[in-house]
């Protein structure tokens, strides 16, 4: 998303109906939707502050308005909700006081997904707390809840072999790992503040995670000896030479939920259990799949640094943290991000 910036002239005005202009709304429209809270909220301060939070205000709304209009202009006609406009009032806030684009990139995201979401379910409650939540955030707190997200939570698709996730986890990963810094004291206020949890009892390293999410790009290779199982199924689709010692053998799958999405074809639900059981045997140690990580993915050595020296390690994304990470993502990798908040929030 372009993020269009207020700029002053003679007649403020003039600036910012040009912009609205582009998408059929009049000056007085957007000024009433952002005279609510300026005339409310800033009229004591400054006048210096007065201007420059003002400012702030129309900037944040008119990207608001922008981006409904150019993706679902339908979705204007919600803005008459009070939900809607108190979640406004509330991105408004966060950005007269912060300025940041980049926050107020993330802002827009989450409230353009809050006015397309009509009703009160779990997705709209989570996107109005996690936009009051980002208010009491820097940018490089939301990067760090995005890079847990990311870490724990998101699949990246079904990679056929190790070099095909690294390029993948070099596009949709690395970028939120550059220069990613954080404190105890910065998690533990992550989490004060509701955007993620801590469960000092739950600790998992970044190479266990990976080799959980896909147990068929960090296995060694099954012998016929010691997983004689194999044997049931080796003339089959499902058993092919192993992608790291071709004179071994493992399951056709990259991840659990891909195995599994291949047994009702084949009529083998009922050998879930086993194939599970050869999918994850035989696993790589922690040690050989961190040089891995930290030789093709950039920005993954400092970020295990960060992770295994603090309590990053025992952080989880709150469903509030996911709704900031999501629009994040958005906002980050545009269009090569399509996955639907509902995947994780419904």
């Amino acid at each position: 998303m372009a993020w269009w910036q207020k700029q002053r002239s003679g007649d403020n005005s003039q600036n910012i109906q040009a912009v609205v202009a582009n998408f059929g709304m009049g000056y007085d429209d957007v000024l009433a939707v952002v005279s609510n809270y300026v005339d409310s909220k800033l009229s004591t301060l400054s006048q210096a502050a007065f201007e420059e939070a003002r400012d702030r205000v129309e900037e944040l709304t008119v990207n608001y308005l922008k981006q409904i209009q150019d993706g679902n202009p339908e979705a204007l006609e919600n803005t008459k909700d009070p939900g809607v406009q108190s979640a406004l009032l509330d991105a408004q806030s966060a950005y007269a006081k912060a300025g940041d684009h980049d926050l107020g990139q993330v802002l827009v995201e989450m409230l353009v997904k809050r006015t397309e979401t009509t009703d009160r379910n779990v997705q709209q409650l989570a996107l109005a707390e996690a936009i009051v939540a980002t208010g009491k955030l820097s940018y490089r707190h939301v990067q760090l809840v995005t890079a847990l997200f990311l870490t724990l939570s998101v699949t990246f698709g079904s990679p056929v072999n190790p070099a095909d996730l690294y390029e993948r986890l070099k596009r949709n990963l690395s970028p939120f790992l550059a220069g990613l810094t954080a404190s105890d004291a910065d998690i533990q206020y992550l989490a004060d503040t509701g955007a993620t949890r801590i469960e000092t009892l739950s600790s998992r390293k970044i190479p266990f995670v990976f080799r959980e999410t896909y147990p068929g790009l960090y296995c060694k290779g099954l012998d016929r000896e010691m997983f004689p199982t194999v044997a049931k199924y080796e003339n089959g689709p499902l058993i092919i030479p192993c992608i790291r010692d071709n004179k071994l053998l493992q399951v056709n799958a990259s991840s659990a939920r891909q195995l599994e999405e291949y047994l009702p074809r084949l009529g083998l639900e009922g050998d879930k259990d086993e194939l599970l059981n050869l999918l994850k045997g035989n696993p790589m140690p922690d040690d050989e799949i961190e040089r891995e990580l930290v030789s093709n993915v950039p920005g993954m050595a400092e970020f295990m640094q960060l992770w295994e020296g603090s309590v990053l390690q025992n952080s989880f994304p709150s469903i509030v943290g996911m709704a900031i990470a999501h629009a994040n993502l958005k906002k980050t990798l545009g269009s090569d991000f399509t996955a639907d908040l509902n995947i994780w929030i419904s």
